[in-house]
């Protein structure tokens, strides 16, 4: 069966570029608005269909013969159907090979980007930037690191961004930066004694969160468990001051939420695969 999907984007002229949500679509509006110019929520250019049912179960789906026009990064591409698909997929995102501090300066600069796009309400000290991207063609795009003179040189593989409103259990296998506002924060223990910790993010549709397993605080950017639980409760003072204003970035495997079917965890394993607030782990722990 083909894969249920929830958001399509808009190419309806003065509507264009508009996120779609099937729920609260009928289907006489998409007949007579919507039908042949809506396309992947991910940015392909694979055009989707609206179904509605008589029982008015609501969902998009790719358009016959379309399958392959999606990019190979989006988890709708027909080659990803099934388990051996999703395999795929996986192996797609596991071959993505970047240095931790690339990974960083990528964030940032995404960041920076981000936070121009809000009000000053919205967002706690929103700083100026810039983001150098070069568009190579319609299915991919290299962002140029630059030497110390600015020049730009080497050409790196693509991180790929993501609003965490359109994250779903079909993301689940790829590796991706996820953004968004966190609405709350948790320190939790297992039944070994180890601690891991969640940032809940703001979304209406679906439960996304930022996960710190043991892996995030056991490696050489980190000093340990105890320094964990400092940067954990520095960022749930800015939340309780600041509820669902604090923006995430953060890069990791997309995973199922044990305790959610529907949910899903961005899971971090280094410290320098996360900005809070437009500051690094350090910079929060030592503020």
């Amino acid at each position: 069966m083909a894969r249920k999907i929830m958001y399509a984007i808009s190419n309806v002229e003065g509507d264009s570029k508009k996120k779609i949500y099937c729920e609260n679509l009928e289907k006489n509006e998409y007949e007579a608005k919507y039908k042949g110019y809506l396309t992947c929520i991910k940015g392909c250019q694979a055009r989707i269909k609206f179904t509605q049912r008589k029982n008015d179960i609501k969902f998009f789906s790719t358009w016959n013969k379309e399958g392959n026009l999606h990019e190979k990064s989006c988890p709708y591409h027909v080659d990803y159907k099934g388990k051996m698909g999703r395999k795929k997929l996986n192996a797609y995102y596991q071959s993505i090979e970047l240095s931790e501090e690339i990974i960083l300066r990528r964030l940032k600069r995404k960041m920076e980007g981000l936070l121009k796009q809000y009000s000053d309400e919205d967002i706690i000290d929103p700083p100026n930037g810039s983001m150098e991207v070069d568009v190579i063609g319609e299915d991919e795009v290299a962002v140029f690191e630059g030497d110390e003179n600015g020049k730009k040189s080497e050409c790196l593989p693509r991180i790929y961004y993501e609003d965490a409103e359109y994250i779903s259990t079909d993301d689940i296998g790829c590796r991706k930066s996820v953004y968004g506002f966190i609405s709350n924060v948790q320190l939790e223990e297992d039944k070994k004694k180890g601690k891991y910790a969640y940032f809940n993010l703001a979304t209406k549709h679906s439960t996304v969160n930022i996960a710190f397993p043991e892996a995030f605080y056991s490696n050489e950017l980190s000093s340990g468990v105890q320094e964990f639980e400092i940067y954990v409760s520095k960022v749930k003072e800015l939340v309780q001051k600041h509820p669902n204003k604090i923006m995430v970035i953060a890069y990791g495997e997309i995973t199922r939420k044990k305790k959610d079917k529907n949910g899903v965890n961005v899971s971090v394993i280094s410290p320098n695969r996360i900005l809070v607030d437009n500051k690094t782990y350090k910079q929060l722990v030592y503020r």
